[in-house]
């Protein structure tokens, strides 16, 4: 089975593998909801951010092009496929869940809220900007995460460059063993949000992002620093307005992102970094390590590269930590829960038919007996389905890292709830499933449903469905928080030529009137209404009947699309609305399709 067709409960699991979990206690997290408010949620909130910072390195090489040690070169990811992600939570997802890189901001704390609300936490996304010399930057090109609990918003952020190895709460000092934090109030309003997040650095070497080789930085003078400003009201998905400006100005040439690649991994008490220059390695107060990159050796850097991000895959230190208090949870066979039998099985000989892995960097000895082990391991893991190991590079602690699996004596899955289940946050109607699967069929004529949740808040149920055009799902739309989708057609006239295909919408309804927190647990259920209202082609929120305006969509929809575009959309049947993307005419009018972007 693919990746991308695993149940979210699964997915999860394989990025708890990845911070460091034993599979058994992976499983059970992943679908026991730890973090929906209980007395232990802080703790482990702590814990998974610290193993996050100390397992997933900042680093910007999706930006850059070098040469790989294994042949060929790594390209730059296109800023148009990067900022498609951000729509598409499920991608970072899995490329942060079986990779052995990191990322910027935009890449890692979207997909930590993702898992955290997966674990059943509430929380929201917010925009901040960054300090500059005086005050702060105007543009806001950094994101924040706050999750509500019961005693206040706490703000989490394991992807800003030296970051909080903790939680911090909207009052007091928080210490991470590194420095200690607090919230105050942003005396300069008209830049950022009302907060502001600052330091106060003990002993600690500083890590100076801007300039990594500069050694006039590593000292500190102890006092309160401002980090940045953030806008805690705000709730802000994946996809934002907000969120893809920031992402786009940090993938904009001249930025110190898209200057020079750099990686920056923390240690349990300090952090290594790469340079284009030299690798830096800083323990407590000191500089205990530097090694130039040697220019007359053309795989240098790529070696060096290899063996920061190897770290969190060899090092013991990184679960030298204090025991934390886990929420209690019944290990019980739930509907998309896994059983654990002991496997008996011994070692599995490679094959040699076993396709070779690509590694992007230098891997010594042990990553590569790693490797083999996870690769070993991943042949034993049946009822896992067959993830291809090739595509799972490093993951979790331990000999063989990825999803796990690795030891004598591993854990074998088994999964009770057949094909397709999974420990689901909310309860989806039967009804809705097969209303949708009418929607998608070309002979039938329903054409968009509308649902609602149940009175208790725990399930969802079709509300209503209709065989009209988009004018008559928005009338069905209520006031209360529900979700949907419709279907239109994308129309091609070249010519005497006409073909219609279907194009599915997803839509989240949410009006502008609810509260925010009812937003945000909207928000955590919709990896499991995606299960049931599936294949769309566009994800849309609608908080008003504005976000349904035609031309708005048919934006959207040529966005979504490839360099293949229709001259028409269909919302209504027989009423065709002009989208001449090329500027190449419509019908007998039309002149071919090139791209001119």
């Amino acid at each position: 089975m693919a990746v991308s067709l695993l149940p979210s409960s699964a997915l999860a699991a394989a990025y708890l593998r990845r911070l460091g979990f034993a599979e058994a206690e992976a499983a059970t997290l992943a679908v026991s909801q730890p973090l929906a408010g209980g007395a232990s949620s802080k703790n482990l909130l702590c814990d998974l951010i610290r193993r996050h910072v100390l397992r997933i390195p900042f680093e910007n090489l999706e930006q850059h092009s070098f040469p790989l040690l294994a042949g060929g070169r790594s390209l730059p990811t296109p800023t148009e496929e990067r900022l498609q992600r951000l729509g598409q939570i499920r991608r970072s997802v899995e490329r942060l869940a079986t990779g052995s890189t990191g990322g910027v901001c935009f890449d890692l704390n979207p997909t930590f809220a993702w898992l955290l609300r997966e674990l059943g936490a509430s929380l929201r996304l917010c925009m901040s900007c960054v300090a500059a010399q005086e005050g702060f930057k105007e543009k806001a090109t950094h994101c924040v995460i706050l999750v509500d609990l019961p005693d206040g918003p706490l703000l989490v952020d394991p992807g800003f460059g030296d970051p909080p190895r903790t939680a911090v709460g909207m009052s007091g000092e928080f210490a991470d063993g590194r420095a200690t934090y607090e919230v105050a109030v942003n005396t300069d309003g008209s830049i950022g949000g009302t907060k502001v997040l600052r330091r106060k650095i003990g002993e600690s070497a500083p890590l100076h992002l801007k300039d990594l080789d500069n050694p006039a930085l590593d000292t500190d003078d102890g006092t309160w620093k401002a980090l940045y400003s953030f806008r805690h009201e705000d709730n802000l998905e994946y996809d934002a307005e907000e969120m893809r400006a920031g992402l786009e100005h940090v993938l904009a040439p001249g930025t110190n992102f898209s200057a020079k690649r750099f990686i920056c991994q923390a240690l349990p008490k300090g952090y290594v970094t790469l340079s284009e220059r030299r690798l830096r390695r800083c323990e407590g107060g000191a500089i205990v390590e530097e090694v130039a990159v040697d220019e007359e050796d053309a795989d240098s850097w790529q070696k060096l590269a290899g063996r920061v991000l190897g770290m969190p895959l060899l090092s013991t230190q990184l679960n030298d930590q204090a025991a934390v208090k886990r929420p209690s949870v019944p290990r019980v066979a739930a509907a998309g829960a896994y059983s654990f039998v002991a496997s008996t099985a011994s070692g599995v000989a490679r094959s040699a038919a076993t396709p070779s892995r690509i590694l992007p960097f230098n891997a010594s000895g042990q990553i590569g007996r790693a490797f083999t082990s996870q690769d070993a391991a991943s042949a034993k893991a049946k009822n896992l389905g067959s993830m291809d190991a090739s595509s799972c590079a490093m993951g979790g602690a331990g000999a063989g890292g990825g999803l796990g699996l690795n030891k004598p004596g591993f854990l074998k899955v088994q999964h009770f709830a057949g094909a397709g289940g999974r420990g689901s946050s909310i309860d989806i109607g039967e009804d809705v499933r097969v209303t949708w699967k009418n929607v998608l069929a070309d002979a039938d004529p329903t054409s968009w449903i509308y649902c609602e949740y149940t009175s208790d808040g725990k399930g969802l149920e079709l509300k209503s469905s209709g065989t009209g055009g988009l004018s008559e799902f928005k009338a069905a739309l209520g006031e209360s928080i529900a979700w949907g989708g419709f279907r239109c057609n994308g129309v091609d006239r070249r010519g005497t030529f006409e073909c219609k295909r279907p194009k599915f919408i997803f839509v989240q309804h949410k009006p502008e009137q609810m509260s925010a927190m009812k937003k945000a647990k909207q928000g955590s259920h919709k990896g499991d209404v995606k299960d049931a209202i599936t294949g769309a082609h566009l994800d849309v929120i609608v908080e008003t009947l504005a976000d349904l305006d035609e031309q708005g969509l048919i934006a959207k929809l040529q966005a979504a699309t490839g360099a293949h575009k229709p001259n028409g959309y269909e919302f209504e049947p027989g009423l065709i609305l002009d989208a001449d993307f090329y500027g190449l005419g419509i019908g007998n009018d039309c002149k071919g399709e090139s791209s001119k972007n």
